[in-house]
C-alpha cells in the first residue's frame, strides 16, 4: 500500500468566516465601514516527490459607509484567491471577485458582478485541512463549489448575482454564477443555509448547515450537495462534513475535525477525511497541526499529513470544455 505524507510548516495570518462576515464578525481589518476577512498562508513543504515553497491567499474585502439594519447603503466587494507553488510544476494562478453591493439592513444584502458561490463562502466553515493550505487546495475538488474551483484552477472568469439574508438566528443564501468563456458555458445555482442553536445548559452550541449546488452545462446538469454541524465546547471546537460532488469529481467525501485552544496563543487541530470516488479506490487522509500565535493575527503552524492510496493530482473533465484536464498541482 503506498503511503504518502505531507509536511507544511509556515506562518498563516487567518480569521473565521460567517455569511454575512463584513457585519457579524471580528474582521482582520475593519475602520470607516471597510472589512477584511479570510487568510494568507506561506509554508515550506515536503512529500515523497517534492518540496519547496507554497503560498495561499483567500481573502475577501468590503466596503459599506454608513451601514444600519434600517436603511439602504450602497458598496462594492473584491475577493482574491490565489496560489503560487515554487519551481516550474504546480499551480500559479489567481482570480478576483468583483461585486457591487446593495444592502438593505435587516432585508438582506444583494452583490452584483462576480460574487462569489454561496457553496464557497459563508455558509460552509472556511477550516484549512490540518493548516496545510497545499494539501487543502488538492483535496478541493471533493467538498467546495465547482464555480471556485473551475475559476482559480481552469483561469475562468465567473460573473452572477448574490442574495444573503438572516432571520434571528437562521442565515439563508442564493447565487447564480455564468462561466462564458474558453469554450465554458455554464450556469451554477446554489442555496445555503445556516442555523446556530445557542449553548443551554449542558448542551454545547451547534452551527448546522446545507449548501445545494445545481450545475447547467446544456450537455450535462447535476448537482453538488454538502451538510455538517460544528459544535463549540467551551475550548474545544469540533466539525463533522459530508459532501455528495458529481462535479467536477462523482465522490463521495466525509470529514471530521477538531480545534483545541490550550490558551490565547497556542491552539492544536486534528482532521480526517475519507474520499470515495465513483472510479477507482477509495483513500483516507489524516492530519495533525499545532499554531502559535505571535503577533495580532499573524500565527507559526506546522502540520502532518498521512494517507493510504492518497491522490496527488485532482482533475476534472468538463464535457462542454471538451474533456480538458486541468491538474491542481504535481
Amino acid at each position: 500500500m503506498k503511503r504518502t505524507v505531507l509536511v507544511a510548516i509556515g506562518t498563516t495570518l487567518i480569521t473565521a468566516q460567517s455569511a454575512l462576515a463584513e457585519v457579524d464578525q471580528t474582521s482582520i481589518f475593519s475602520l470607516g465601514g471597510i472589512g477584511i476577512s479570510g487568510y494568507a498562508d506561506f509554508s515550506y513543504f515536503d512529500d515523497e516527490t517534492n518540496s519547496g515553497t507554497f503560498a495561499r491567499a483567500d481573502i475577501d474585502m468590503t466596503y459599506l459607509p454608513n451601514r444600519s439594519p434600517s436603511s439602504f447603503s450602497l458598496g462594492f466587494s473584491l475577493g482574491f484567491d490565489s496560489a503560487r507553488q515554487s519551481g516550474n510544476s504546480g499551480i500559479n494562478s489567481g482570480v478576483f471577485y468583483p461585486a457591487v453591493v446593495l444592502d438593505f439592513g435587516d432585508s438582506g444584502r444583494v452583490s452584483v458582478g462576480a460574487p462569489r458561490s454561496v457553496m464557497n463562502r459563508g455558509y460552509i466553515p472556511t477550516t484549512v485541512f490540518a493548516l496545510n493550505s497545499r494539501l487543502d487546495l488538492q483535496l478541493s475538488p471533493y467538498t467546495d463549489s465547482v464555480v471556485s474551483y473551475l475559476a482559480l484552477v481552469g483561469d475562468y472568469h465567473p460573473y452572477g448575482i448574490r442574495y444573503d439574508t438572516a432571520l434571528g438566528n437562521t442565515e439563508i443564501g442564493m447565487s447564480i454564477n455564468q462561466i462564458s468563456d474558453s469554450g465554458l458555458d455554464a450556469d451554477f445555482y446554489a442555496m445555503a443555509i445556516t442555523h446556530k442553536f445557542e449553548s443551554s445548559g449542558r448542551m454545547p452550541e451547534l452551527d448546522v448547515f446545507g449548501v445545494v449546488e445545481r450545475i447547467d452545462t446544456g450537455a450535462l446538469n447535476t448537482s453538488n450537495y454538502s451538510l455538517g454541524v460544528e459544535a463549540g465546547f467551551n475550548n474545544l471546537d469540533l466539525g463533522f462534513q459530508i459532501d455528495d460532488h458529481n462535479l467536477p469529481i462523482d465522490t463521495r467525501t466525509a470529514e471530521l475535525y477538531g480545534r483545541m485552544q490550550f490558551n490565547t496563543a497556542l491552539s492544536a487541530s486534528a482532521s480526517v477525511i475519507n474520499i470515495n470516488p465513483n472510479i477507482g479506490n477509495s483513500f483516507t487522509v489524516y492530519g495533525v497541526a499545532v499554531e502559535y500565535l505571535f503577533v495580532n493575527n499573524t500565527h507559526f503552524n506546522a502540520s502532518y499529513s498521512n494517507g493510504n492510496n492518497m491522490v496527488r493530482r485532482a482533475t476534472s473533465s468538463c464535457p462542454s470544455a471538451g474533456g480538458t484536464k486541468m491538474a491542481i498541482y504535481k
